[in-house]
């Protein structure tokens, strides 16, 4: 099926651009931004979280989360939270997507897009883009966030397990790599690995969206380029580059 893209009103936004492909859907206002905030099947349920309260809202003076897919810069810092809810400009793509660009950031310089390709393979590329008006070195980084529909279970693959060597039969051969660490683990000061909703398995770890105010947040470097998403029906997965 082939691409289609108009123009609707969204969320109490009188104007958002709205993709659709093979009975799926995604949705981007153009008054606040740039963001995705809808995500899913056609008449069925959003894969994305939205604040039902902010829906609809323009031109507040502090920042606010909406929900869906944003672009934001690390460390998180003051940066983080400049707000994004002006107007953003749209750029159709012909055949592959469209191109969101909000307004240049006064305070820090930097300005945000997000490229939006939806692939004849069904999968939706986002190429993120921060760009520096300075003329001079920033010390932040893109960070591309996904926030997520409550309710779910994430799924974050790990690298396969090896034994150490010592662990081995007598006489079979190893690589000196496997004394070797192939993962590093960031935890904040309120990370609780004794948390119920965070289970680490050999392969496999999960962590669940349950009803709970208490923040919880570890981060690595992952190398094995996925991690999904499973909300009742329906299973969302976000792949990622891995450059060594």
């Amino acid at each position: 099926m082939s691409l289609s893209l108009d123009l609707v009103p969204y969320g109490g936004w009188t104007k958002a651009v709205r993709m659709r492909r093979d009975g799926w859907e995604l949705i981007a206002p153009l008054e606040i931004g740039p963001r995705i905030l809808r995500f899913g099947p056609m008449d069925g349920p959003n894969v994305l979280f939205e604040n039902k309260e902010q829906m609809g809202k323009t031109g507040a003076k502090e920042w606010m989360i909406y929900g869906g897919h944003r672009l934001w810069t690390a460390p998180e810092n003051e940066q983080c939270y400049a707000p994004d809810n002006d107007r953003v400009s749209f750029e159709l793509l012909p055949e592959k997507g469209c191109r969101l660009t909000g307004e240049m950031n006064p305070k820090f310089g930097w300005q945000k897009s997000l490229e939006i390709l939806w692939n004849p393979n069904g999968l939706v590329q986002i190429e993120h883009r921060l760009m520096n008006s300075t003329g001079k070195a920033l010390p932040v980084s893109p960070w591309c966030l996904t926030v997520l529909n409550q309710g779910g279970v994430a799924f974050i693959p790990q690298p396969a397990y090896v034994p150490h060597p010592m662990d081995l039969p007598k006489g079979t051969k190893f690589s000196m790599d496997d004394y070797l660490p192939n993962r590093n683990l960031t935890l904040w000061k309120y990370t609780d690995l004794a948390d119920p909703r965070i289970k680490l398995g050999r392969n496999l770890w999960t962590l669940s969206q349950k009803n709970s105010t208490k923040a919880f947040k570890i981060g690595f470097r992952h190398t094995e380029g996925w991690i999904g998403y499973q909300l009742g029906d329906l299973f969302f997965a976000k792949w990622i580059f891995h450059e060594k």
